[in-house]
C-alpha cells in the first residue's frame, strides 16, 4: 500500500475545521479572568480559552473600557473592534468587586477556579480582601496571575502611571532604536519623520499576556506534581524588554547604545526593507554567500566586485550600510515585488551560487495578508459563525495540534451576557437572586 504522505497525513489531524470533532488539551481548568483595562490579560485568557479552559471573564457591571478602543469610533453590534478580536471562547459575567458584597460572591466563584488572572495596580486585590494570600486560604490549589505595568515589587509598582501598551514600548528601550535615524546636522523641526515609531497594535500587552500564558500552564504542570498553588508576576514593560535582542549585551560589553537606524540593522547585512516599483519587499542575506547571490541576482557581481568579498564584517558598518543600501534601493525600484520574488527563487534553482537563494519578500498589506493562499488553506482567517455577531473573521488560533487542537468557539458575548449560566452553575443561583444582585448594582 502507498503510503501517505506527510503533508496529507498531517493535514487531516491539524484542519482547523474538523478540530470541534476532537478533543481539548484544558477542558477541565476554570480560568476567572479579571482584567480590566488591559489588553495583555484578555489576550491571556484567549489563549488559555482556545486550548479548552472555560474562562469566565468578569468585568464591572457597565463592561470593560476595552469594549470601547476601535478605529474611529466603529462599534459592530455595540462592540469595539479591538475587543471582538478578543473575546472569544470567553463566558462574560458582571461583578461590582468594589462592593464588599460582590468581593464575597467573587471568593465563592474562586472556590471552583484553577487559575485567576487581574491586572489592577498591585495592592488593590490585597486592600479589598481578596488577594493572593487571602484567597489561597479558601483554594490552595489556585493560581493567581498578575499583569501590572511595572511588577507586584521594586521602585514604580505603585506608580499612578497606567499600564498602556505604548508606555510599556516606551520604558522597555526598544522603542528607542526603532524608527528612522536622524540625519547628520538636522533637528527633529527639520526632520519631524525622524522619532521613535512605536511597534505594532498592543504588542508590549501581547507579549506579557503570552508569556503569562506560558507561565500559567508551566504552574499547572507544578500545581500536578505537588498539588501547590502559586502567585506570578509579569510586568508589561520588562516582558517587551525581552526582545531588545542584542541592546543590553552590547551596552554592557562595549559601553554602546543602540541608536535608530531606520529599516535598516547594524547587527547584519543584507536585512532591510526596500523600495520598488508597486511597494516595498524586505531583503535578509545575513551570511556572505546570500549577499553575494543577491548582487549577482542583480546582474552587478562584476561592477560590485562580490567575487573579492571575503567578510560580512565591514558590510554592517553604519557608514557602509548607508552607501550599500543606497545602491541596492537604486536597484529595487526597477522591478515590482513579484518580478523580485521570482528572481530570487529563479537563482537559488540556477544562479552562479545556488541552491543559495537570496531571501525576498513582500510586504503585504492586512487585505493582501487576508487573501494569501497559505493562510486561507492553513484555515488562519476562516469565517466563524457567531450566534450573537453574525459571521465575523478574525484570526484563528495559530497552533495546529493533532490530538486536542484548539479552535474558536465563538467571538465574544455581550456585557454580563452569561450570568444566568455562571451564577447557575458555579453558585446554584436562579432568576430570582440574580434580579435582586442587579437592583443592587452589584450585578
Amino acid at each position: 500500500m502507498e503510503q501517505q504522505r506527510w503533508s496529507d497525513w498531517v493535514r487531516e489531524r491539524d484542519d482547523p475545521r474538523i478540530a470541534h470533532t476532537k478533543p481539548e488539551a484544558l477542558d477541565d481548568i476554570t480560568v476567572l479572568d479579571l482584567s480590566y483595562k488591559s489588553f495583555a490579560g484578555c489576550l491571556c485568557s484567549s489563549l488559555l480559552a482556545e486550548f479548552g479552559a472555560e474562562v469566565v471573564r468578569i468585568e464591572p457591571p457597565k463592561g470593560d473600557f476595552l469594549r470601547t478602543c476601535t478605529p474611529y469610533g466603529i462599534l459592530y453590534k455595540g462592540e469595539g473592534l479591538n475587543y471582538l478580536t478578543e473575546g472569544r471562547n470567553k463566558f462574560h459575567i458582571t461583578l461590582d468587586l468594589s462592593k464588599p458584597e460582590g468581593r464575597e460572591i467573587f471568593k465563592e466563584l474562586v472556590t471552583h477556579a484553577d487559575v485567576l488572572i487581574e491586572t489592577y495596580r498591585p495592592g488593590t486585590m490585597d486592600e479589598w480582601g481578596i488577594g493572593y494570600e487571602q484567597l489561597k486560604q479558601v483554594n490552595p490549589r489556585l493560581i493567581f496571575a498578575s499583569i501590572t505595568g511595572y511588577g507586584q515589587f521594586a521602585t514604580m509598582s505603585r506608580s499612578r502611571m497606567p499600564d498602556y501598551d505604548s508606555i510599556a514600548q516606551a520604558r522597555s528601550g526598544a522603542q528607542s532604536a526603532t524608527g528612522e535615524m536622524l540625519p547628520e546636522g538636522k533637528s527633529y523641526d527639520e526632520c519631524p519623520w525622524a522619532v521613535p515609531t512605536k511597534a505594532g497594535p498592543w504588542i508590549a500587552w501581547s507579549t506579557a499576556g503570552t508569556f503569562m500564558a506560558a507561565g500559567i500552564l508551566a504552574t499547572l504542570h507544578w500545581r500536578g506534581i505537588t498539588g501547590e498553588g502559586q502567585a506570578l508576576d509579569v510586568a508589561t514593560a520588562e516582558a517587551y524588554a525581552r526582545f531588545d535582542d542584542y541592546a543590553t549585551l552590547w551596552y554592557q560589553g562595549a559601553g554602546v547604545v543602540a541608536e535608530r537606524f531606520g529599516s535598516l540593522d547594524i547587527a547584519g547585512w543584507l536585512y532591510c526593507f526596500a523600495p520598488t516599483k508597486d511597494g516595498a519587499v524586505f531583503l535578509g542575506g545575513l551570511r556572505l554567500e546570500m549577499w553575494q547571490a543577491f548582487a549577482d541576482m542583480l546582474g552587478k557581481w562584476d561592477e560590485w566586485g562580490a567575487a573579492e568579498w571575503k567578510s560580512m564584517a565591514p558590510f554592517t558598518q553604519k557608514e557602509e550600510q548607508l552607501k550599500w543600501s543606497s545602491l541596492v534601493f537604486e536597484e529595487t525600484r526597477k522591478y515590482t515585488n513579484e518580478e523580485l520574488v521570482k528572481m530570487a527563487v529563479e537563482y537559488g534553482k540556477k544562479g552562479r551560487l545556488a541552491p543559495i537563494t537570496p531571501v525576498v519578500a513582500p510586504v503585504c498589506s492586512p487585505e493582501e495578508a487576508m487573501k494569501d493562499a497559505n493562510w486561507l488553506d492553513r484555515g488562519i482567517f476562516m469565517p466563524i459563525q457567531d450566534p450573537i455577531y453574525g459571521e465575523l473573521i478574525v484570526a484563528q488560533a495559530q497552533h495546529k495540534m493533532t490530538e486536542t487542537p484548539i479552535r474558536t468557539k465563538w467571538v465574544c458575548r455581550p456585557v454580563g451576557y452569561d450570568n444566568q449560566h455562571i451564577y447557575l452553575k458555579y453558585l446554584g443561583w436562579g432568576p430570582s437572586k440574580l434580579k435582586k444582585l442587579k437592583r443592587k448594582g452589584i450585578i
